[in-house]
């Protein structure tokens, strides 16, 4: 008996490269211009929509395929346009394809004020509490297998602080609070598909950070059993060494215009805070200080919440 037989072809595109992208879709009419959306990532328990209303400004370093290897990395301004989800990017000066079909490719990042190493491809950035970074991951197209959309991660952790007294008159109100021994140097490696901070800090820049939005706060008076506040204060730090671990906890420094016992003697007060797998990148972790008795400061883990841009005025995305 004659039985059919099945021929499958297979076809292999080339150009597969180190970078990636969302699938690039193959297609037989080259694009001469290079278009795309990009949206704001969150990573975390909740799904929600990132809510950035407003444009940003963000930017591109960008590298060309020459012959079988690629030329230097260059810096390219653009936009990206307000609202969530995917939305348009339009570049100062318009990117273009080769015609030839040769590979680019493209790394997004926030802020912009950074300038990439054209050789290494790697970027430095400098923390200071409040500014977020994003970057998109390496991205590799062609004139034929075009890239459509990006995704702007988080690439710090987010931690919010809850304060509240039973004896909010022993503490007066809160000077200021900052995070000990950041390592305020960090580097992205514009060559990762997946965007990822590396720590390059060396001593002289291993510092205290101040936790925003909280300075001259006066303490609240909450009573037991009265609900847990909304966080008041908040501070972006970076997580490329675990931190918040038993082997690593977040050091805080608080200083409050009392002492704990009523007398106004500016104090400081030392906390250390830990939680369950350290503070994640790209998540807000919310915790609690509970100013009580006999110049105690009492801490514990609330919660992971979604990722919050305070309203992109208080916290420079």
């Amino acid at each position: 008996m004659n039985k059919p037989i099945v021929i499958a072809t297979v076809v292999i595109l080339s150009g597969i490269t180190a970078c990636s992208d969302s699938n690039p879709t193959p297609q037989l009419v080259p694009e001469t211009a290079v278009n795309l959306e990009g949206a704001i990532g969150l990573s975390t328990r909740v799904v929600i929509d990132s809510g950035y209303e407003t444009d940003l400004d963000i930017c591109f370093v960008r590298q060309d395929e020459t012959g079988n290897t690629y030329g230097a990395w260059s810096l390219y301004k653009a936009v990206r346009s307000g609202g969530a989800g995917n939305r348009p990017i339009r570049f100062e000066i318009p990117q273009l394809y080769p015609a030839d079909g040769s590979h680019i490719r493209l790394h997004g990042y926030y802020p912009v004020e950074n300038e990439v190493d054209p050789v290494t491809g790697k970027v430095i950035f400098t923390l200071d509490g409040m500014t977020d970074i994003m970057a998109t991951g390496c991205l590799s197209a062609t004139a034929y297998a075009p890239v459509r959309t990006c995704l702007f991660r988080h690439l710090l952790t987010q931690v919010g602080l809850v304060c509240y007294s039973d004896r909010a008159v022993l503490w007066g109100e809160i000077v200021k609070i900052e995070a000990v021994g950041v390592h305020t140097r960090q580097e992205l490696d514009c060559t990762d598909e997946s965007p990822r901070l590396t720590d390059v800090s060396s001593a002289e820049v291993i510092k205290n950070v101040i936790v925003q939005g909280i300075n001259g706060l006066s303490l609240p008076q909450v009573d037991e059993g009265e609900g847990l506040l909304d966080a008041q204060g908040y501070i972006l730090l970076p997580a490329s060494q675990p931190v918040g671990t038993d082997g690593n906890p977040l050091r805080l420094e608080i200083t409050t215009t009392k002492d704990g016992k009523g007398n106004e003697i500016e104090t400081i007060t030392s906390v250390s805070i830990t939680v369950e797998d350290g503070f994640q990148i790209g998540k807000r972790h919310v915790v609690s200080l509970f100013f009580t008795t006999g110049t105690r400061i009492q801490t514990s883990f609330v919660g992971v919440e979604p990722w919050t841009d305070h309203d992109a005025d208080e916290l420079p995305i």
